[in-house]
């Protein structure tokens, strides 16, 4: 009888307990990306998706108040170049929309930037996984250049 009491609370306990530690992550707004990420230089994680396949690159990103990008990965990507410029714009609800003259085809690319409490998360409107950037990395202006 004692076992089945252990078994039903840990039972019990199980079910609760992913109710009572879950976490939810919300896109962050257009003007909360335009507060925290444009004018910044953003450095990521070592870990990028460039033409739809994850690879090990620390990646850097400029995003300036008129709409252009710069980016630069840390390692020059075969078949790529190691900078590429673009044009990106950020919905109301947070949405952002990047198109680089040479990567990922020059395709517009979309998602949204999430804000955790050391790092902003860049996912895919595909729900793709993109990079990180970690706050503390983060730099005011324009330090691609």
């Amino acid at each position: 009888m004692f076992k089945m009491q252990k078994l039903l609370i840990f039972s019990i306990l199980f079910m609760i307990s992913p109710l009572s530690f879950s976490v939810t992550l919300s896109s962050m707004t257009k003007s909360q990306v335009e507060h925290f990420l444009v004018d910044k230089t953003l450095i990521s994680i070592p870990t990028d998706n460039l033409n739809g396949k994850t690879i090990d690159n620390t990646f850097s990103m400029f995003m300036d108040n008129h709409g252009v990008i710069w980016g630069k990965m840390s390692h020059k990507p075969a078949n790529e170049p190691q900078t590429d410029k673009g044009i990106y714009s950020i919905a109301k609800d947070g949405l952002f929309y990047i198109t680089w003259q040479h990567w990922d085809g020059s395709k517009k690319l979309s998602g949204y930037f999430f804000d955790t409490q050391n790092a902003y998360l860049a996912i895919g409107r595909d729900h793709v996984f993109h990079t990180a950037y970690m706050k503390e990395m983060i730099q005011s202006g324009n330090r691609l250049k």
